[in-house]
């Protein structure tokens, strides 16, 4: 039987970790309580960003220095945070409501996975499964 001793395994797994971090591919460790969300900006850089369960991905993001417009404060009277959703993300989630479904008619460029952030409440299950892209453009209609 194959035997390593545990400092040996420890070494292992830094390096594994230091490895990623080069690679830039290092992800944050689970934390209870908070959701591990990646927000896609306009500039084409990806963000990752910690939120307390229960929050909206548009205070997720407004929380964390995301340039997410958020007119209306969250009471989907807006499309200013609308965002699209990669096709795994989008599957995780509720269907939009008839009133999410309305605004969305108003934001520019509506895909097939476009949410409003403010619709989306985020959960442990959520944690780290959850990716967002911004939009090149948005529309305030409350201006």
């Amino acid at each position: 039987m194959f035997r390593r001793s545990m400092s040996t395994v420890a070494v292992t797994a830094s390096r594994c970790l230091l490895a990623a971090a080069v690679r830039g591919n290092a992800t944050t460790p689970p934390t209870p309580g908070k959701v591990r969300v990646t927000f896609i900006v306009r500039d084409g850089s990806r963000k990752q960003v910690l939120a307390p369960v229960g929050v909206s991905l548009m205070e997720a993001g407004v929380e964390n220095g995301i340039d997410i417009e958020a007119a209306c404060d969250g009471t989907c009277a807006c499309s200013t945070c609308h965002c699209y959703l990669d096709d795994a993300s989008f599957a995780r989630l509720p269907k939009a409501t008839d009133d999410e479904l309305d605004m969305l008619d108003l934001a520019v460029a509506v895909k097939k996975t476009s949410r409003l952030a403010c619709q989306v409440k985020l959960t442990q299950e959520l944690d780290g499964a959850i990716t967002a892209t911004l939009p090149a453009e948005v529309a305030n209609q409350l201006k």
